[in-house]
């Protein structure tokens, strides 16, 4: 945002710089030429002396300077104060389109003058798809530039009374959005502490083979205790952590422990004499921890470091690793994964907007149907249409598939009849803590075992 430098001369007085005393970096005559240019495309010409917004004004859109110069005053006439003077580059106006408020100054060409026009639309876009914290910022840096504002008025017109600023600033804090926004804030703050105050734990979901009912593995599962707060869902904290660089130590955290839980799982199978050297565990992968170039590093050395087999560790990424990753280096960075023996799952298929490319593209080991499809497989013909032909094309592809979120007995069979491979679900069992997951290694589970712990 434009610093504003406000000038004591008014600005109909000899402080004012004119057209004549501003550096020629234009041609003049060619600007004003160019005023066949179509009304309906981003850039405005101004003649010199010509008005672009007042004061009071409702916003509409902002403008950057290509060429010219625009000052920027408060009042009218005599009793005008000029509060800057602002030139190629720079933008004006974005003010009152970002909280939506009227024009606090008016805006006049000084000679002729060539602007893009940024609309509402595009800038309110930018910012909502911002960080909180950036939009916390934005949003103060706007409250106290207009109250300053309201203090050079009260200079050129002594009889405005300014108002108090505690009572500004309380208005302003009232403000849901702000209160959202404050609070994300106080969130992320929070989970930075939870990372070293060992706040942060895992529930280990079992996973079904669907014929024989046996546990052929665990999903890992972060959960977040807050002493303040007490027992957080991922979904109120996982997004926020991949907004930041915080999931790349919760990252490492959660290979960490799922490693050496996959170790004391497999122990206890050599215990009972049902060593298994297929058993595994399913470990959510985001894409900024295959950003890092050492990924790949970091997770040979972690199975290493606890004894268990790269086979073992499955590693589920969403779509976004496409997305987020230029292509062909999330291809790579899975390849590299796979051909070191870890197993990649394709997480949440069939809710992005280009999976069947992704197969194309990229050789996975296993697809991971979305508990959005499971939910309606019975009570809608267009989900069974679909989870059907899921599993036909991982089929002719040599693929397992996975259900999640099975809950009923319905899905299990509907399931079972379209040849899916693995399930996972409430039916079954609700996410452990570790022991209780430990005690069922080596089991069958009936339908409707459901641990509620």
């Amino acid at each position: 945002m434009k610093d504003v430098t406000p000038l004591t001369a008014p600005s109909s007085g000899p402080g004012l710089p004119t057209a004549d005393a501003l550096p020629a970096d234009t041609d003049s005559s060619a600007l004003v030429a160019d005023l066949a240019v179509s009304p309906e495309c981003n850039i405005r010409l101004f003649n010199g002396g010509e008005t672009i917004f007042t004061e009071g004004s409702a916003p509409d859109r902002a403008y950057i300077i290509e060429s010219g110069y625009v000052e920027i005053f408060v009042g009218a006439g005599a009793d005008s104060l000029q509060l800057n003077v602002l030139g190629p580059g720079d933008i004006f106006g974005e003010m009152g389109i970002i909280d939506a408020s009227p024009r606090s100054a008016s805006a006049k060409a000084i000679g002729p003058c060539r602007c893009i026009v940024l609309s509402a639309a595009l800038v309110a876009e930018r910012i909502e798809s911002s960080s909180p914290m950036v939009r916390l910022l934005i949003a103060m840096s706007l409250h106290r530039n207009r109250a300053y504002n309201t203090y050079l008025k009260s200079l050129a017109r002594p009889q405005l009374s300014l108002p108090q600023p505690a009572v500004t600033e309380n208005t302003y804090a009232k403000n849901q959005q702000y209160q959202q926004i404050l609070e994300d804030i106080k969130l992320e703050s929070d989970l930075q502490n939870a990372v070293g105050n060992d706040e942060l734990f895992l529930m280990y979901q079992p996973l079904l083979d669907l014929n024989t009912r046996s546990i052929i593995g665990f999903e890992s599962l972060l959960r977040w205790q807050c002493p303040q707060r007490g027992l957080i869902t991922p979904q109120h904290f996982i997004a926020l952590a991949e907004e930041t660089s915080l999931i790349l130590p919760m990252g490492d955290w959660i290979l960490e422990h799922s490693c050496a839980s996959l170790r004391r799982f497999q122990d206890q199978l050599d215990r009972i004499g049902q060593s298994q050297t297929n058993f595994f565990v399913s470990v959510n992968i985001s894409v900024r921890q295959f950003q890092q170039p050492d990924f790949f590093d970091r997770l040979m050395a972690c199975s290493q470091r606890h004894g268990v087999s790269a086979h073992q560790i499955k590693l589920e990424v969403t779509e976004r690793i496409f997305l987020d990753l230029d292509e062909i280096d999330a291809i790579d960075s899975i390849g590299k994964c796979r051909a070191a023996g870890f197993e990649v799952s394709l997480d949440d298929f069939g809710t992005g907007y280009s999976s069947l490319n992704y197969l194309e593209r990229c050789e996975i080991d296993c697809l991971k149907i979305d508990r959005s499809f499971i939910h309606k497989l019975c009570t809608s013909d267009r989900a069974r249409i679909l989870v059907g032909s899921i599993i036909d094309i991982a089929h002719k592809l040599s693929l397992p598939t996975v259900a999640e979120g099975i809950e009923t007995q319905a899905q299990m069979e509907a399931l079972q009849a379209m040849g899916c491979a693995i399930g996972q679900g409430f039916l079954f069992s609700h996410p452990l803590r570790f022991n209780e997951a430990l005690a069922l290694v080596g089991q069958s589970l009936a339908p409707n075992f459901l641990h509620l712990a």
